[in-house]
């Protein structure tokens, strides 16, 4: 049995790592006051962390929604949040040309417990919203949309997509590629809002961490489904994860800054054929962009005129990028 321990200096500016897994009731009447909500003190390393706590509470003020969870990386949250919602006969709905494995997850995984997967067209063609209506049936429960996509940082309408769907229908928001400086989803529409915070959340190429923000009736329900199958971001992470929050909107400004100032250098070369961006005019949803976007951070996309060849000879003498761990060579 662990014995009760004297916890001294509770007045540090940074919060500690709590490296633990279990913890203590003082008595029974405690025990109870937990269960009841009354009570914030841990039970267990799977349910309670104080590391997490004050991310998660971070995260939420700034995605502007009332609670929000962290998870040990992006697609943990994405599949808690998706677990929880769907069921057997249930129709599902995400655009698509984003993120590769959302779609490997959506048709290998979701297609297997009998959950109607489909794709969205490009979120820029001209007939996206028409198709979308047509698409959209009265037993979809969930809306997956990335805005901006990865990689060519497409955008969705979310107020013309909330217009067509029902109450019961949730819709979800993988912003990871604005984060909530750039974008908050949940003010124009969104139910739940989810970022890979390894990505710019994180900033430091030293952790890999998820979240997902909403309402509290609709994360209380994402919880019980953490809380079940342990996918917890570990302490230590959660700790980095908020050393870096503390940073991010001077990071954000200077990502903004810096890639509109890359967008238009490569846009002006004469061997690039075509620039993704959504800070430039010439992007194909630069209305959208203005409209919902108050920044397009560092992530540039860009064709280069020429071959296979070219390109490869491009990406082997750059001096200052990594090529890094992508799948999309493959």
């Amino acid at each position: 049995m662990a014995r009760k321990r004297k916890q001294y200096y509770r007045n540090s500016v940074a919060n500690p790592i709590y490296q633990t897994a279990t913890y203590y009731f003082e008595n029974t009447e405690q025990v109870i006051n937990y269960h009841l909500g009354k009570s914030k003190v841990g039970r267990y390393a799977r349910y309670d962390n104080p590391s997490w706590l004050e991310v998660e509470e971070k995260l939420a003020i700034l995605d502007k929604c009332e609670e929000a969870l962290v998870f040990p990386s992006g697609m943990s949250a994405i599949a808690a949040t998706l677990f929880t919602f769907l069921s057997v006969g249930e129709n599902f709905l995400f655009t698509g040309k984003g993120y590769r494995n959302i779609r490997n997850f959506s048709f290998d995984i979701l297609g297997r417990f009998g959950i109607e997967v489909i794709t969205l067209p490009l979120a820029n063609s001209e007939n996206f919203y028409e198709r979308f209506t047509s698409l959209y049936k009265s037993n979809t429960k969930v809306i997956f949309v990335e805005s901006p996509s990865n990689p060519h940082l497409f955008l969705v309408d979310l107020q013309k997509i909330k217009e067509r769907i029902d109450e019961t229908t949730i819709l979800i928001v993988d912003s990871t590629f604005s984060t909530p400086i750039n974008f908050q989803p949940k003010l124009f529409g969104a139910d739940l809002v989810i970022h890979s915070c390894g990505k710019y959340i994180g900033g430091h190429a030293d952790i890999m961490a998820g979240s997902v923000a909403g309402s509290t009736q609709l994360i209380s329900k994402i919880r019980k489904t953490r809380n079940v199958i342990g996918n917890i971001i570990d302490p230590h992470a959660a700790f980095l994860l908020n050393r870096s929050l503390s940073t991010l909107e001077i990071r954000m400004n200077h990502l903004n800054e810096k890639g509109l100032l890359l967008a238009k250098f490569l846009e002006s070369h004469p061997k690039v054929n075509r620039v993704f961006y959504t800070g430039l005019d010439s992007h194909s949803q630069n209305d959208l962009a203005k409209k919902y976007l108050s920044g397009h951070g560092g992530v540039v996309t860009f064709e280069i005129k020429g071959r296979k060849e070219d390109v490869s000879n491009f990406i082997d003498n750059i001096k200052l990028p990594y090529i890094n761990g992508s799948d999309s060579f493959l």
